[in-house]
């Protein structure tokens, strides 16, 4: 793996000097966010930019007398500048506590617990990114960005938990366009660079090409029977956290799964939800330094058997935290497989929609969990087991309640482990091990 001991370094001395600088009846929490990336991005199957990023911040959490505030800084790895600016924050957050009011359900971080995980890669040489990359895309119009090298995180508190993660991958997440303006999108992501997967995915974009340059169809609202890719899948996953499966949305009334809750409504049994820190996506620690299960049932069978809980919340509705962070999101998602395989999902389709990208989400009905979106990219009507045609981008409209429940008709018994591709301020963590569905009907409302 990388060196990332410079990283480390730079956690453990901001730990040490906010600790050290903490007063009786002061406690602390620390987040450790950092990364030393390589980015290259590319369009037209040429380099445009290619550079390095070498960056880290921490976050803490200050606790005194009955009250809480979160402050933050840069931390450059500059010995005397990153001291200073640990003493600086600290002093701020000290007088801003003092002026907040007291508050019932504070959790002051009581974990002592240590852990160190590493997940080493296998990268290409920085030297030879271009030709790695670009090499088996040549004579496509081929666009998008690829990034690598390891991300951090660490966590510490007071009480004297101290927390490493570590995670060396890379994401190369691309287009390749046709002159009309359509494109098949795709993404190749992992731990260990693989130059034969990497042109196999290219293969299988660019045999996509032909029938995406056919003329559209263009379909009439109502329900067709849909087979939804783990790429578009992977859209709906934030609709478990937004309103989601958390415990505080759920006793304030704020959440889609109310009903799942009490009973009145059920997924189908072939539905099953997890959350598995055993991926190497992202740390089992939250910011108060507790360390969630390694594997958590949410969903099994279609029922509700776990809920997303928060030392807050455990507090505030006493009832167990399985370690959450505050935001009580989902983390590590994984879909249970089903028995329908990947290669047979056209000739189980038969004549209907085959969606490889859904955007723009948001819902439409947080009570009934409805959401909406639009379909995008290569998107395609099936007719016989074979793609016919793109569509043009429709918008459906459909209760997860039904999408994972009683319309839902098998899932592939092959996973995609689909990342989190963000990377503003810092490449995001994350991600989701994902089946492809197959549905009875996906409503298109326009």
């Amino acid at each position: 793996m990388s060196n990332t001991n410079d990283l480390e370094r730079r956690f453990d001395a901001a730990r040490d000097v906010l600790m050290g600088e903490l007063s009786s009846g002061e406690e602390l929490s620390i987040e450790f966010s950092g990364e030393q990336s390589t980015f290259m991005r590319f369009n037209g199957c040429k380099v445009r930019q290619i550079g390095e990023v070498d960056v880290a911040y921490v976050e803490f959490r200050l606790y005194k007398e009955g009250k809480s505030i979160a402050a933050g800084f840069n931390a450059t790895g500059d010995a005397g500048e990153d001291s200073a600016r640990a003493a600086r924050a600290l002093s701020r957050a000290r007088e801003e506590c003092a002026l907040l009011p007291d508050d019932p359900y504070r959790s002051a971080p009581a974990s002592t617990s240590t852990s160190s995980e590493v997940f080493a890669g296998r990268l290409p040489a920085q030297e030879g990114l271009p030709k790695e990359v670009l090499g088996p895309a040549a004579g496509t119009d081929f666009t998008g960005i690829h990034s690598q090298g390891p991300i951090v995180r660490g966590a510490a508190n007071s009480a004297g938990a101290r927390h490493w993660f570590a995670t060396e991958g890379f994401i190369t997440d691309w287009s390749v366009w046709l002159p009309n303006g359509k494109a098949v999108k795709s993404c190749y992501a992992g731990r260990e660079w693989d130059p034969a997967e990497h042109a196999r995915r290219l293969e299988a974009a660019k045999a996509r090409l032909e029938p995406l340059a056919r003329p559209e169809v263009k379909l009439k609202p109502g329900d067709y029977r849909a087979y939804i890719t783990p790429d578009a899948l992977y859209e709906t996953i934030a609709f478990f956290s937004w309103n989601g499966l958390g415990e505080r949305d759920i006793r304030e009334g704020e959440s889609a799964y109310i009903a799942l809750r009490e009973g009145r409504k059920s997924f189908s049994p072939l539905f099953n939800l997890t959350q598995d820190f055993s991926l190497g996506i992202e740390p089992r620690f939250n910011e108060a330094g507790d360390v969630a299960p390694e594997k958590l049932t949410l969903i099994e069978g279609g029922k509700l058997a776990s809920t997303i809980v928060s030392n807050r919340s455990a507090k505030q509705y006493g009832v167990p935290t399985n370690s959450a962070p505050e935001s009580e999101d989902l983390r590590s998602p994984a879909f249970g497989p089903g028995k329908l395989a990947e290669k047979d999902a056209l000739k189980a389709l038969g004549t209907g929609v085959y969606v490889s990208n859904f955007h723009y989400l948001n819902w439409s009905d947080v009570e009934t969990a409805r959401v909406t979106g639009m379909t995008r990219f290569s998107c395609f009507w099936v007719e016989g087991g074979k793609l016919v045609a793109p569509i043009s981008n429709m918008r459906f409209d459909e209760s997860l309640y039904d999408l994972y429940g009683a319309k839902l008709e098998d899932l592939t018994t092959e996973r995609s482990l689909i990342p989190e591709t963000g990377s503003y301020v810092l490449r995001n963590l994350g991600g989701a091990l994902l089946p492809g569905i197959l549905v009875k009907g996906l409503k298109f409302t326009l």
